[in-house]
């Protein structure tokens, strides 16, 4: 029998209607777009579908395709409604024109090549529309197309990997959503990406872009131009060779009168499942516990399934973005079964296996989340964290070991409000995070937030640098754990004697200025020297809780050698509530305020701007500032030591180099931080201490010699290369001389 043209796959499916004899013909037309290729998207249009009056409502009207491969695999997905739009620029504006009518479409991915077999169902208000009609097309075979499968968790548990085994391991950055431009700025965005070597995307589904179900009116009843938005970015992105993860909302979705970002992210007013929009939820929650929702959210699932699931670029479906923003509003408990619920049906219904994740806010982890087996990786946010690259690596390594599956630093910025490159000019602390996460047992880079600045400062060339090194080190390849060094914990929290002749000094006293940090600061610092000072933020938080939080309070407690006329001077910016400021001195009560913050709460907050200065008498001295008796925070948002004496730390510790890296059997690749230069210590400073005579030790080494190639990470020029040879089961690797950073590739000595 011969086969079916390519060009034209008729359906015919006969069905009697009223009248003894009498046969009407109804003709599903299946059209291929194309002529389907292995491994490339096919699409076939369906013609002569019976109407219906929501064709996103499989209730209503249900197009299932199933594929039986040549080796016997069968798949089946969902037909999807579909229009076509053609689009131009228009005074820097993206317009969008429809092309044609709307009708059904199927997409699928021929993954071998030979005869393919599929069988059509239609059902209308869940009543099959005549039989399943088969027919069998053929995809021809080809040269390998570089295609490596999807996308699943390796069996290290840590990093990903696609279907043939191959390692994954990813580069990129958020891309959320498009200015006026629209979908040229992927055009462009992605054209710099693939460029530099990044291959990993973070797409949102959004109100104000690409949004499907996110507007009035549009409640299982999807807005297709952002649909066709979305189809351009993934044709895109499987041009250029990138791997998408797909957000379906963000929190504000569920938000509803919160004055943080400006009142802007408050959409819960025009969510699609609100009632007063013709939604089935009263309030927020409703939305994770009423089964109408429920039902209503999982069409839409099926919908993004049928449409994208076929693309082997499509990393990982996202159900929220930090949904925890919305907690309180919002039941825990109910969330993490809904979670529970929905990752179950998409892992049952996605006939690609796709991943499954979700995110949280910056800096929370959340182990009823995280724990839930319907989530295939883990995913923490990093905002205005000090140290952003060790940090990185000891977040990677702890979720990993916690919860047994990959972890993605899935937003990464040095400030949680804008790009402020004034705060980081050399780029310290965005290079610190990308090296921290890459090397610290991550599946990649952190993925940093600010796309759109990122695109006009050109951070491009710090990802060409970072991935020349990583590919001569052959880090996309080969398994690799994290490396255990020598790590002296400190600083230490007491200090020895005063250094002889040492000359007094001013110490601003860094604090961390983000509120989520607090949680992370163990709130007390030993100010042997300035250094100790610039890297307080590490330690101590500006937010002072008050006893109402008791598991977050914490004071601001400083030890150090006072000279004459030493003065403690800081600055009380505002509070949530009212708040009860003290002072003690080697115990020793100095002052107590008592701020009142009526009308203020924690994201309205009542400014205070008062200064205060006590006088210090000279010796060693303990201070504390603390929040005691508050209501709620009060923020310190600057705090200065005068006439400090220089000193030792207690045991002779001292600072000095920082790193981490990855081994795989004898290689390595080592990014190491001078302590002069971990963010945000020294951030404005053009050109830190050059430090010599400085070296790391690498623990548990196998026996050999070995040579380090040393590379500048801004530039990825080769800055040096040393030797040395294992002693025992320890590596001593000397460093070259150096000022910022350094990444060493690590080989065994020919």
């Amino acid at each position: 029998m011969p086969k079916p043209s390519l060009s034209r796959i008729l359906f015919l499916a006969a069905v009697l209607v009223a009248g003894p004899g009498r046969i009407e013909a109804q003709t599903p037309e299946v059209i291929p777009v194309a002529a389907p290729q292995l491994w490339q998207r096919a699409e076939f249009r369906v013609e002569h579908v019976p109407a219906a009056a929501n064709c996103f409502d499989p209730d209503l009207i249900r197009l299932d395709a199933t594929f039986t491969s040549p080796s016997g695999r069968i798949l089946t997905v969902p037909g999807f409604w579909y229009q076509d739009f053609s689009r131009m620029l228009t005074n820097g504006v993206e317009v969008l024109t429809p092309v044609g009518t709307a009708q059904w479409w199927i997409r699928f991915m021929p993954t071998e090549p030979g005869d393919y077999t599929l069988s059509l169902t239609i059902e209308t208000n869940a009543t099959p529309v005549g039989g399943p009609v088969v027919t069998v097309f053929n995809v021809p075979a080809a040269m390998p197309s570089g295609q490596h499968g999807y996308v699943r968790v390796a069996p290290d548990k840590r990093y990903f990997e696609t279907s043939d085994g191959r390692p994954l391991r990813l580069v990129g950055q958020n891309v959320c959503w498009a200015g006026d431009r629209g979908t040229f700025d992927y055009d462009t965005w992605f054209g710099g990406m693939k460029e530099s070597g990044e291959n990993f995307a973070r797409l949102w589904l959004s109100p104000w872009f690409m949004g499907l179900e996110h507007k009035p009116g549009t409640l299982n009843n999807y807005d297709l131009r952002g649909a066709w938005q979305l189809d351009h970015i993934f044709s895109q992105a499987e041009q250029e060779d990138i791997y998408l993860m797909l957000c379906f909302d963000h929190h504000g979705m569920y938000q509803v009168d919160s004055p943080g970002w400006s009142g802007s992210n408050n959409f819960w007013k025009t969510n699609p499942y609100n009632e007063l929009n013709g939604g089935p939820c009263m309030k927020p929650n409703d939305f994770f516990t009423n089964a109408r929702a429920r039902a209503i959210y999982q069409k839409r699932l099926r919908y993004l399934v049928g449409r994208y699931g076929y693309s082997p670029q499509l990393l990982a479906w996202q159900f929220f973005n930090e949904i925890d923003n919305v907690f309180g509003p919002l039941n825990g408990d109910d969330v993490v079964a809904w979670h529970r619920e929905m990752g179950q049906w998409l892992h049952a219904h996605d006939p690609y296996g796709h991943l499954v994740t979700t995110s949280l806010t910056g800096g929370s982890e959340r182990p009823e989340i995280w724990s839930l087996p319907e989530l295939d990786f883990s995913m923490y946010h990093s905002y205005a964290e000090p140290a952003p690259g060790k940090g990185a690596a000891l977040v990677g390594q702890a979720f990993v070991k916690r919860y047994s599956k990959p972890v993605m630093v899935g937003e990464f910025g040095i400030d949680a409000g804008t790009w402020n490159i004034a705060a980081d000019p050399h780029l310290r602390g965005f290079r610190q995070a990308l090296w921290g996460s890459a090397l610290g047992g991550t599946v990649g880079t952190a993925m940093s937030w600010w796309w759109q600045d990122m695109d006009a400062d050109n951070v491009y060339p710090l990802f060409a640098a970072m991935n020349g090194i990583l590919g001569a080190a052959g880090w996309q390849k080969g398994d690799w754990t994290p490396v255990e060094f020598v790590r002296r914990e400190g600083p230490p929290l007491e200090l020895a004697q005063p250094l002889p002749n040492g000359e007094p000094f001013t110490a601003q006293v860094a604090l961390n200025a983000f509120r989520r940090m607090q949680r992370k600061s163990p709130g007390e610092v030993a100010v042997a020297s300035r250094l100790a000072a610039d890297r307080a933020s590490e330690s101590l938080s500006g937010y002072l809780r008050s006893s109402k939080e008791a598991g977050l309070q914490r004071s601001i407690k400083l030890t150090a050698w006072f000279g004459g006329n030493a003065r403690l001077a800081f600055h009380v910016k505002s509070v949530a509530s009212d708040a009860v400021l003290v002072v003690r001195v080697d115990g020793k009560e100095v002052l107590r305020t008592n701020f009142v913050g009526a009308g203020a709460a924690p994201t309205r907050p009542q400014m205070i701007n008062q200064d205060f200065a006590l006088n210090l008498p000279p010796g060693k001295r303990v201070i504390e500032i603390a929040n005691d008796a508050g209501a709620d925070w009060m923020l310190l948002d600057s705090l200065k030591l005068e006439q400090v004496l220089p000193a030792g730390f207690a045991g002779g510790w001292t600072f000095g180099p920082e790193p981490v890296g990855l081994r795989n059997g004898k290689k390595a690749v080592l990014y190491v931080n001078s302590p002069w230069s971990v963010f945000p210590a020294n951030a404005l400073r053009y050109n830190p201490p050059l430090l010599t005579g400085q070296s790391v030790q690498l623990l548990d080494w196998p026996a050999g010699a070995f040579n380090a190639q040393w590379f500048d990470p801004g530039t990825g020029k080769v800055v040096g290369t040393t030797e040395a040879t294992t002693a025992g089961t320890a590596l001593t690797l000397p460093l070259p001389a150096f000022s910022d950073d350094l990444v060493a590739i690590v080989t065994p000595r020919p």
